[in-house]
């Protein structure tokens, strides 16, 4: 799929405990299909390289994202104010296939790893969806809302310090669930874990790459991911080749 520049407006932006933003955006034009797990690159104020950030959430004409200001990059974007006007290169990447012949689905997300899995269940409501989420407390879940609540069969909250929900992590409930499809998005430690019960119970899995990028199109090769196939290890691009990989094929 192509991509496309976009101009955005930040029609609100909210913090959400230490550094989590909810910003939403609206756009002057039709935005195209923006599938769950593709993600924009973001032109920051003062700074070359673009920011990758999924696509939490779209109409027609508005865009949300949860982002972390975790650098100097998201540091400047996050501090701009409404009414602010950016551009963004968008849809990248490729996102979670949809299997039609899978029904019964699982969303394991941990902190803004949990953005991307959304639409999954917003797009496709026929979808039986269950969600396990995990955050660090309270304050970082709310950046969500009752967002999960509206689209998920059932959804299952997790924090660190027991501020909210099960006071562990989501993968601690894996075992009470037996999907067909698992997505997966969040810290390496979680993606192990989901990929080795994917691999006991026999799960269809795929897991979204977060890496740093530079280009966003494939030509730089700062994203490599290692992905084994055919018994050959091999480089791929997050960027291009993914963000989203089945989860058996990644190598951590």
């Amino acid at each position: 799929m192509k991509a496309d520049k976009y101009y955005l407006k930040i029609k609100d932006i909210t913090r959400h405990g230490k550094n989590i933003f909810r910003v939403e955006c609206e756009s002057e034009t039709v935005l195209p299909k923006i599938h769950a797990g593709q993600f924009a690159h973001i032109k920051v104020p003062n700074k070359e390289l673009r920011r990758p950030v999924c696509v939490y959430r779209n109409t027609e004409k508005t865009i949300t994202f949860i982002i972390a200001n975790v650098g100097e990059g998201t540091d400047a974007f996050t501090s701009l104010p409404k009414g602010a006007v950016f551009d963004a290169l968008l849809p990248l990447g490729n996102g979670f296939p949809i299997l039609p012949d899978k029904t019964n689905i699982a969303l394991l997300g941990g902190g803004t790893g949990c953005a991307p899995l959304i639409k999954i269940a917003e797009d496709n409501p026929s979808l039986n969806v269950t969600a396990l989420l995990g955050f660090p407390d309270k304050h970082v879940k709310d950046a969500y809302g009752d967002d999960f609540d509206k689209v998920c069969k059932r959804v299952c909250y997790c924090t660190d310090d027991g501020s909210c929900g099960y006071h562990g992590y989501p993968t601690d409930l894996l075992t009470e669930l037996a999907p067909e499809v698992l997505y997966v998005c969040g810290a390496p430690a979680m993606m192990k874990t989901a990929r080795e019960y994917c691999k006991k119970l026999g799960v269809i899995g795929f897991a979204s790459m977060e890496q740093r990028m530079g280009c966003g199109v494939g030509a730089c090769l700062v994203c490599s991911v290692r992905i084994m196939q055919d018994g050959k290890e091999k480089l791929m691009r997050a960027c291009a080749d993914g963000p989203v990989f089945p989860i058996e094929e990644i190598v951590f």
